[in-house]
């Protein structure tokens, strides 16, 4: 099998690159990250509120990074990438998930007992 690697900038890959983009993507997540400080400093809401928000930011974040620096969208040339995104997301939040659960849980039976006397 012959790969021919005359032109890489033709690749399709290589031509998603954009500085602007690049630029954009940092901007816009330092920008993020700088109003979820900014809430936190300031106690703009009830901490219920604020964790909502700042999930929220998050959630923004990771958005723009995803589109604008790893130009991740559902065009041909990015489906693949997109599709193992896709397949990961949920394989992420389940094992963070069972952790969570496993440590709570591991918690609720060995430091409670201790802290009300009985075992």
């Amino acid at each position: 099998m012959e790969v021919s690697n005359k032109r890489p900038r033709d690749h399709p890959e290589v031509s998603l690159a954009s500085e602007v983009r690049y630029i954009a993507g940092f901007a816009i997540t330092v920008a993020l990250m700088g109003l979820s400080l900014l809430l936190v400093r300031t106690h703009a809401f009830p901490p219920t509120l604020l964790v909502l928000a700042i999930a929220g930011i998050a959630a923004l974040a990771v958005l723009a990074q995803l589109w604008l620096l790893f130009h991740l969208d559902f065009s041909e040339v990015q489906i693949w990438n997109t599709l193992t995104l896709a397949l990961n997301v949920p394989l992420l939040i389940l094992s963070i998930g069972l952790t969570a659960w496993m440590f709570r849980t591991l918690y609720l039976q060995v430091m409670m007992p201790a802290l009300t006397g009985s075992h």
